[in-house]
């Protein structure tokens, strides 16, 4: 009994961790409103990366498309907000629901023939470039910046504080949903889809269930993350349908260790704020340079540590939670 509550409180803790070390942030960065923004972009790409994690990490299916679902679910909240001032609460959700139904309609037929490893990668990248083309046709080729309404009706505030505090009980959100299902059936069955999907088929697990499963749960996410992204870059438009970017989330997520909760979050945190440093402090006069590190990154992690950060991570972690439990390390 003693030993289940301490599981329970040690699950309790790795979930709202990261919730209790970003609370006191704003504070410490003296409420610079430059830097909550840097975090709060920071916060979103990890909850980005995260929903890549359950598709990409558990399931081992590289999927190019997370902005696209991203940029549909964005761009479908804020034009209701727009033009008829429904609450981005609710279009979240709705944003939420048709990035699912997205993934179900490309991802049914994909796995249905049996379409994956670089096939099933360029063809959500094809997704992406899909819709690129097709917002450019309906919006036409133009930045949209999005009028400012304060007020929680709208989710909009003259600083950046609350929205990153918002960010951060999304994030504990797709903490819990990654654990949850990293310990369930499912979570069994997408891995073993990863080490092996024609095994797996084999001992009777259905394979284009699961990972159609994953895929809409991964895309409902991005879809409800939208809006909060889009808010967080001030503007939208076809460019929110980045390739670019939908290639940075699936680097990220591979670097950090595929299926590591705790090596993807570390991962998306630092490379954002290097790329922003870079940006920032460089951009004049190296141009790129985030990309070039970011590649030359990806080689070494490649070469030297094909589990990602998760192979240096998830052994101290590991011991932390033994102490916890008060058990020998």
């Amino acid at each position: 009994m003693m030993m289940n509550i301490r599981k329970l409180l040690v699950s309790l803790l790795t979930i709202l961790l990261p919730m209790l070390a970003g609370l006191p942030i704003p504070y410490l960065l003296n409420f610079n409103q430059y830097y909550i923004l840097l975090a709060l972009q920071s916060v979103i790409i990890a909850s980005v990366a995260l929903a890549w994690n359950i598709i990409g990490g558990y399931a081992g299916q590289l999927d190019l498309a997370s902005f696209a679902y991203i940029g549909l679910g964005g761009i479908l909240a804020t034009e209701l907000m727009i033009n008829y001032n429904i609450t981005p609460w609710l279009g979240m959700l709705l944003g939420s629901g048709i990035s699912a139904a997205l993934a179900f309609i490309i991802g049914y037929p994909l796995f249905r023939f049996g379409i994956r490893g670089v096939w099933y990668a360029l063809s959500t990248a094809a997704l992406v470039v899909i819709l690129h083309e097709s917002v450019i046709m309906v919006l036409g080729p133009y930045d949209y910046y999005i009028p400012f309404v304060e007020g929680w009706y709208y989710l909009r505030f003259r600083t950046w504080d609350n929205l990153y505090y918002f960010s951060l009980f999304i994030l504990a959100g797709v903490i819990f949903l990654n654990l949850y299902i990293g310990r369930s059936r499912l979570g069994y069955y997408l891995r073993s889809i990863r080490e092996d999907e024609v095994a797996a088929e084999a001992v009777g697990i259905d394979v284009r269930k699961y990972k159609l499963l994953a895929l809409v749960i991964y895309a409902a996410i991005l879809g409800f993350i939208g809006y909060i992204y889009i808010v967080s870059q001030r503007t939208f438009s076809y460019k929110t349908f980045s390739g670019p970017q939908s290639v940075y989330i699936a680097i990220i997520g591979i670097v950090g260790g595929l299926g590591s909760v705790s090596g993807v979050m570390t991962a998306a945190i630092f490379l954002k704020i290097v790329e922003e440093y870079l940006r920032g402090f460089l951009g004049g006069v190296l141009p790129g340079l985030h990309l070039l590190l970011f590649g030359i990154l990806l080689i070494v992690v490649g070469v030297l540590r094909p589990g990602g950060l998760s192979t240096f991570i998830e052994p101290l972690l590991k011991r932390t939670k033994t102490r916890l439990m008060g058990g020998k390390v």
